[in-house]
C-alpha cells in the first residue's frame, strides 16, 4: 500500500526561527509587483557539496529526504537529511563514506506498490542504498548488493559519481528493473517480484570508433516507451531511415529480433559530430544537412509515441542552425506509423540548445522550451569584449492543428571569464511555486537576482510582468534546481554553490519556498 505522508507546511511556516542562515543569503526586499512572498531555510553539509542534491522519498518521515554528495578527507561522502517531527526541521540522519569503486547512481520513480529507492553501480554490481540507521546486515555499510551485472562501465577507482539511467519499471509491476549496456549487447534484468532477476541480452551494440592508439565505445541511445499499445514499455533505437523496435512480450521478455518501423530516409542513427566519412574524418560542415532522433515520447496526449528529430543545417562552423521536426505517431491498420514529412517544425534564429518538454499550463500537452543563441562572428567579437552572450529563452505550444507556435520569448545572459576559462550558465527553470497547476518561468536577471514570471492557464502560458527577487546566486545556473519537497503540490527552489562562489558557501544548500 502506498504510504500517505503528512505535509511539512508547519515546518516551512516556522522556518524563520532558524537563525543560522547566513546574512549574505537572506532574500532582500522584492521589487516590482510581489506575486509571491518567499521564505527560506538552509542546510549546511559536513563537506563541500559537489553534485545536485538528490530528493527522494526513502523514509516514513514526512516529505522527501535530501541527500547530498561531496568529498571529505580524500574520499567520497554521502549525507542524508530527513524531516524531524520533534524539532520541525530537516536534520542530519546519517553520513556514509562511498567506496572508491562506486561509479554512479540512479533513483527509481515513485509508484503505488513499493517505496522509492536509490541505487549505486560498480563495474560488476548494482547496490541498493539502505537509509535505515540499523542497517547491520548491509554488505558495505548502508549499501546492499542486489545484482551481479555485465556492463561497459569498468573502473575501480573514481573521483566522482555520475548520475546514470539504469533503473526503470519496464513492465509496470511496481518493481525496479535494471538496464545496462556491455560491449556486445544491452542487458535487461527484470525483477521477479521475489528478489531475483531474469536476465536477457539484446543485440544492441555500442557505437565503436577506432583511432590510431585507442578505441572509443559509446552506449547506443535507446528509448523506453510503449510502441505496441499493450501497456508495456518497449525498447527502441534509431537507425538510418528507421526505428528498431524490441517489443516486450506477454511473458515479460523482449523480442531478440527487432521490428523495423520506417521513417524519413534522411534520419540517421548517430549524431552528426559522431559520424565519419569513408576517410575516417568528421563530416564536412561547409554544406551539412543532417537529421537525427532527439526524443520519442507522447507530446499531444493521444497515448501514441511521437518522434522529435533534430535537423541541423550548416554552411560553415560559424553558420549553423538547428530546427526540431515533430512527427506525430498514428495508427494504420493497428500498427504505429510515422509520416515521411514532419507534422510540425520548431524554428528560430540561431542555434537551439537545451530542448525540454514540459506541460507548462496543465493541459496534458507538452510545451517545448529551448534556448537560442547566435554564434556569428559579430556575436563572438561582442562576447569577447563584454564577457557575456545573449541567450533567448523560447517556449512553444501546440495549437488546435497540432503545430507548435512560439508563445514566450525572454532573454538571459551567459557569462564567461577568459582568465579562468570558466563560463557561468544562466538560470532557466519552470516550476509550479504556488501549486495552481501552471508553472512559473524563472530566469536569472541582473547581478544576484531572479526574474519570476507567474504562470497562466490561458494561451499566453506566463504573464508578461515579472517579480524580481534579490538573492545571492551561484555563478553557474545549473546549480539551481526545484522540487516539491513537502509533497504539497508547490515546488521549492534549491540553490547550492561551487568553489568559484567562495569556499564558505560550498557546504551550503539554500531552499526557497512560498509562505
Amino acid at each position: 500500500m502506498k504510504r500517505i505522508k503528512g505535509s511539512n507546511k508547519s515546518y516551512f511556516r516556522n522556518i524563520n526561527n532558524l537563525l543560522f542562515i547566513a546574512l549574505a543569503c537572506v532574500c532582500l526586499p522584492l521589487q516590482a509587483k510581489e506575486y509571491f512572498e518567499f521564505s527560506h531555510f538552509q542546510i549546511q553539509a559536513p563537506f563541500n557539496i559537489s553534485q545536485e542534491p538528490i530528493r527522494a522519498d526513502l523514509l516514513p518521515n514526512r516529505g522527501k529526504e535530501i541527500i547530498v554528495l561531496g568529498e571529505s578527507e580524500d574520499s567520497l561522502k554521502l549525507a542524508l537529511y530527513a524531516f524531524d517531527d520533534v524539532t520541525n526541521t530537516y536534520k542530519l540522519h546519517l553520513q556514509q563514506t562511498i567506496p572508491e569503486h562506486f561509479l554512479g547512481y540512479d533513483l527509481s520513480d515513485e509508484n503505488d506498490i513499493n517505496e522509492q529507492a536509490l541505487y549505486f553501480l560498480t563495474s560488476d554490481n548494482v547496490l541498493r542504498f539502505n537509509p535505515q540507521i540499523n542497517a547491520n546486515t548491509a554488505t558495505d555499510g548502508h549499501f546492499e548488493s542486489i545484482l551481479a551485472i555485465d556492463s561497459m562501465y569498468i573502473n575501480q577507482n573514481v573521483t566522482y559519481l555520475q548520475q546514470l539511467d539504469f533503473v526503470d519499471d519496464l513492465n509496470s509491476d511496481g518493481y525496479d528493473d535494471i538496464i545496462l549496456a556491455d560491449f556486445r549487447s544491452l542487458n535487461v534484468y527484470l525483477h521477479s517480484g521475489t528478489g531475483s532477476y531474469l536476465a536477457q541480452k539484446l543485440p544492441i551494440i555500442p557505437t565503436v570508433e577506432i583511432f590510431d592508439a585507442r578505441v572509443s565505445y559509446t552506449e547506443r541511445s535507446y528509448y523506453l516507451i510503449d510502441m505496441t499499445q499493450d501497456g508495456k514499455k518497449d525498447i527502441v533505437i534509431a537507425d538510418n531511415g528507421s526505428l528498431l523496435l524490441f517489443a516486450q512480450t506477454k511473458q515479460n521478455k523482449f523480442s531478440k529480433i527487432a521490428t523495423t518501423i520506417k521513417v524519413n530516409k534522411d534520419i540517421r542513427g548517430v549524431n552528426w559530430w559522431d559520424a565519419r566519412g569513408a576517410d575516417g574524418r568528421n563530416l564536412d560542415q561547409s554544406d551539412l544537412q543532417y537529421r537525427t532522433v532527439s526524443h520519442i515520447e507522447d507530446i499531444n496526449n493521444d497515448d501514441l509515441p511521437d518522434m522529435v528529430v533534430s535537423y541541423t543545417k550548416s554552411s560553415g562552423v560559424l553558420d549553423k542552425s538547428n530546427d526540431y521536426e515533430i512527427y506525430l505517431g498514428a495508427l494504420k491498420n493497428s500498427v504505429l506509423t510515422y509520416s515521411d514529412k514532419a507534422n510540425s517544425t520548431v524554428k528560430g534564429e540561431g542555434t537551439f540548445s537545451g530542448l525540454e518538454f514540459v506541460d507548462v499550463n496543465n493541459d496534458n500537452n507538452q510545451e517545448i522550451m529551448v534556448s537560442s543563441f547566435d554564434i556569428s562572428v559579430s556575436q563572438i567579437i561582442g562576447a569577447l569584449l563584454t564577457g557575456s552572450v545573449d541567450q533567448d529563452v523560447l517556449i512553444f505550444t501546440l495549437d488546435a492543428d497540432h503545430n507548435y507556435q512560439q508563445k514566450v520569448s525572454e532573454q538571459v545572459q551567459l557569462k564567461f571569464s577568459l582568465s579562468s576559462g570558466k563560463s557561468g550558465s544562466p538560470v532557466v527553470k519552470l516550476a509550479d511555486l504556488d501549486g495552481d497547476g501552471s508553472k512559473e518561468l524563472i530566469l536569472s536577471g541582473e547581478e544576484n537576482s531572479l526574474k519570476i514570471y507567474p504562470g497562466n492557464t490561458d494561451g499566453s502560458l506566463v504573464q508578461g510582468d515579472h517579480q524580481t527577487l534579490d538573492i545571492r546566486l551561484p555563478k553557474n545556473g545549473y546549480l539551481i534546481s526545484n522540487d516539491d519537497l513537502d509533497l504539497d503540490g508547490k515546488d521549492e527552489i534549491l540553490i547550492r554553490y561551487a568553489s568559484e562562489d567562495g569556499e564558505k558557501r560550498h557546504k551550503n544548500l539554500l531552499v526557497l519556498y512560498i509562505k
